[in-house]
């Protein structure tokens, strides 16, 4: 991989500028419906021109047994899920009327999106770890492994319902507390942008900040292939609950390109199939 003083300029350009953007329009009062689509766009595009100009892997680039249309299905289901998910957030706080009013609505909007990804980012680092030691989940979240490359699209390469049960813990601490929904829409736009850059096949490097976010130089070491050497570096944007909670993954030079599962054998390469497997009867 490259170590070119420009291989650290697109992370923090495109993560916290697509970020800080997203924040200061809201903040501004723009509806985030017209904000956050747009530069999650923006932000894929620069990344795919990315993942093409300068890979991390060239073996990484070409299609595996068609997964690429399987990545796009699953990223169609996933983000969809997500924005159903803040329409149903935004009913349920104006069904509340304002009643639950623990979040600290006084703030700097930065701040309350600060709070609000850090808690979302908790969540899914709680459900993640659970997902590797309840079998149960793993069924669910083995879907993730399942891919011989890590790229941009894979990040969302997660069971519809995995999904859903990831984003409930922080969605529901968000919701008790009484959190505005453009606090919850620009924490799950973070997420999704995060998820691009942590699996981006990119030659990128993020120096210290790797110390701070689960960037790609961590993450791939979680995409081993086999089970046993998965079970950590669980971080969705931060990397700090890994550190914390004694989760972080031995790291010697750079994360091996043979990536996948090979402790689940039968796991279809098919949308469809990857939706029915984790409630079919195991063989054996």
């Amino acid at each position: 991989m490259s170590t070119h003083p420009v291989s650290y300029l697109p992370y923090p350009v495109i993560f916290f500028g697509g970020t800080a953007a997203l924040v200061a329009g809201v903040s501004q009062g723009l509806p985030y419906w017209r904000v956050g689509p747009p530069i999650l766009l923006l932000a894929a595009l620069l990344v795919l021109a990315l993942e093409r100009w300068f890979p991390h892997s060239e073996v990484w680039r070409k299609d595996h047994e068609g997964d690429t249309l399987t990545d796009v299905f699953h990223v169609t289901g996933n983000l969809a899920l997500s924005h159903v998910s803040l329409l149903l957030y935004t009913w349920a706080m104006e069904l509340t009327g304002g009643a639950l009013d623990g979040w600290p609505r006084d703030w700097p909007f930065w701040v309350q999106f600060l709070a609000g990804a850090t808690l979302l980012d908790l969540g899914l680092y709680a459900i993640h770890r659970a997902s590797h030691h309840v079998p149960a989940l793993w069924r669910l979240h083995a879907i993730h492994h399942s891919p011989r490359r890590v790229y941009w699209l894979n990040g969302q390469r997660r069971h519809l319902l995995h999904e859903a049960l990831e984003g409930a813990p922080g969605l529901l601490v968000m919701g008790l507390l009484g959190a505005p929904p453009t606090v919850v829409a620009c924490a799950l736009a973070a997420v999704t942008l995060h998820l691009m850059f942590q699996h981006g096949n990119i030659a990128y490097r993020a120096g210290v900040l790797r110390h701070v976010f689960a960037v790609a130089e961590l993450h791939r070491w979680h995409h081993q292939r086999l089970y046993a050497d998965v079970q950590g570096n669980y971080g969705a944007i931060l990397s700090v609950w890994d550190r914390l909670f004694g989760t972080a993954l031995p790291q010697k030079g750079e994360a091996p390109l043979d990536v996948g599962m090979d402790d689940e054998p039968t796991l279809p390469t098919d949308y469809l199939g990857q939706l029915t497997w984790p409630f079919r009867k195991r063989r054996g």
